[in-house]
């Protein structure tokens, strides 16, 4: 008997083993394609890896965030939510179920609640900042007020801890106007703008100084 059961718990974790190598085989094939989420072949990858195994967070949300991006709204956040209840610990995949949902345009309470689950875990966290920080310059304009305080203190962390390298990001995203009209003024960074300003007309702008400093032009 117990060499019976020996080999059937053998055998069962031989299978494990292949379904897990399945599933991220399929599951690496699609990041591999995430430049065409709307390929049926991605689409059907993610699909696959999500039930192989089926207890993998990651998996689940690689496919809800494809789903999102072919706008198949009520699949992609039913995908976050069983990711969620799979890993409701994780603050990244918090961090990746909000910008699915700005993504498809809901800026009610669970982006609120994402952000804000985020955070909490991670309060430390690089990443999460920088994704918290990135949903404000991505969508200021549509967020709630308690969101774009969210947003806000995402934006403030990264510039206490890398300012040159949050300022060089907010330019290298484009969105160095979106930061200027509002979240600058309320984070003190008016001067940093105004010498971007500066630049434009032929001058110059600094990053790294606390508080910016006129700069002779070239």
């Amino acid at each position: 008997m117990r060499l019976i059961a020996a080999l059937f718990a053998a055998t069962a974790l031989a299978l494990l083993n292949l379904v897990n190598l399945a599933g991220a085989g399929y599951a690496r094939f699609a990041s591999q394609h995430l430049d065409r989420p709307d390929a049926a072949a991605t689409l059907a990858a993610t699909r696959i890896a999500a039930q192989w195994p089926p207890w993998s967070s990651a998996h689940v949300a690689l496919h809800g965030w494809v789903l999102a991006e072919n706008r198949q709204e009520g699949a992609a956040l039913a995908a976050y939510l069983e990711a969620l209840r799979l890993a409701p610990g994780d603050p990244l995949l918090w961090s990746e179920y909000g910008l699915a949902l700005a993504r498809l345009g809901q800026f009610g309470p669970a982006l609120t609640l994402a952000v804000t689950q985020g955070q909490r875990l991670a309060p430390n966290s690089p990443a999460v900042q920088r994704a918290v920080a990135d949903l404000g310059l991505g969508y200021w304009s549509r967020g709630t007020p308690e969101q774009r305080a969210l947003w806000l203190e995402g934006m403030r962390r990264e510039l206490d801890r890398n300012r040159a390298g949050f300022l060089g990001h907010v330019l290298t995203r484009g969105q160095g106007m979106t930061f200027c009209r509002d979240p600058a003024l309320r984070l003190g960074e008016a001067p940093w703008c105004e010498s971007i300003a500066s630049a434009l007309l032929g001058g110059c702008y600094v990053l790294t100084p606390a508080q910016p400093v006129p700069c002779a032009a070239p």
